[in-house]
């Protein structure tokens, strides 16, 4: 028959990728916290002191939105934010010990949710599937360089 929408790899990266952020969120409801809140919490637990900027490459978001996350986050005394010492234009974002906390439990929902989207597949079959993944984004991120 040809091309199928619905069994195009693009289509199931997307469908994949939505409901497991759905899923995501689903949980994270008792928290008042979004998929993407969740993202910045736990690398900024993984990375003290980094700049917005920063923050903005290693989660993938762009520095406009990150930026209104990151006032929702502070508002809620998960972060804080000051101006970067030599450069008052820039702020470092930490996390706070209240932010801290949330750790455990965050990354402990993450681990579950995974484990129901996986459920099925052997461990030699994760793997493969994140190798297959990361050399797709290595693949396009390549071939943006060059363009």
């Amino acid at each position: 028959m040809g091309f199928e929408s619905d069994k195009s790899i693009g289509f199931l990266i997307a469908k994949a990728r939505n409901t497991l952020k759905n899923e995501f969120e689903k949980e994270l409801k008792p928290y008042s916290l979004s998929y993407a809140h969740r993202v910045i919490l736990i690398r900024l637990s993984e990375k003290e002191g980094l700049t917005q900027k920063e923050l903005a490459q290693d989660t993938y978001f762009e520095q406009s939105n990150l930026t209104l996350m990151l006032n929702r986050l502070e508002l809620k005394g998960l972060v804080k934010r000051s101006a970067k010492e030599n450069d008052r234009r820039a702020y470092i974002v930490t996390i706070t010990p209240a932010g801290k906390r949330l750790r455990e439990p965050l990354v402990q929902m993450g681990e579950a949710v995974m484990d129901r989207a996986l459920r099925g597949l052997s461990g030699e079959q994760k793997e493969a599937l994140s190798h297959m993944l990361q050399m797709i984004y290595e693949n396009l991120k390549t071939s943006t360089s060059h363009s």
